[in-house]
């Protein structure tokens, strides 16, 4: 190995060793603060009974959900561009990646979907997202209990 190239890889590597650390927290800072500013009256908060955003009803069959338990949506989203909805959770007070679900349409306007949530360390978490028919998006969200 030529000795210039040694030099680069050391000066390369000292580099990374001092400035990884802060670039690392700075992206985390970055990914964890569009939670930090979420304001639950934005969201339609699911349980047995029907929640309306945007003329657009949705419920969940039990007022919590449990996490590894699988709990059904039901959405009736008249006038819907899709025959499937597309459904994104993500965790408010812990980051727990992004959970994706697909609603299936029913009949007529309606549509339903099983949803299945992880385990999380904490008691109880709410999971905020988006469900979208690909033109309109709403934002519904789920308490979570063990």
């Amino acid at each position: 190995m030529h000795s210039a190239f040694k030099v680069v890889a050391v000066i390369t590597a000292l580099a990374a060793g001092f400035y990884g650390p802060q670039a690392i927290n700075k992206v985390q800072e970055s990914l964890g603060s569009d939670m930090e500013n979420v304001d639950l009256a934005d969201y339609c908060m699911l349980s047995t009974d029907s929640c309306v955003q945007d003329s657009i009803s949705m419920s969940l069959d039990k007022n919590t959900a449990q996490p590894l338990i699988p709990s059904t949506i039901r959405v009736i989203w008249p006038n819907a561009k899709q025959d499937t909805l597309l459904l994104s959770l993500k965790g408010l007070e812990m980051e727990m990646g992004i959970a994706l679900y697909q609603l299936k349409s029913i009949g007529g306007d309606e549509y339903e979907g099983e949803i299945i949530l992880p385990v999380c360390t904490l008691e109880k978490m709410t999971w905020v997202g988006e469900l979208t028919d690909g033109t309109t998006t709403i934002h519904p969200a789920i308490r979570m209990a063990r």
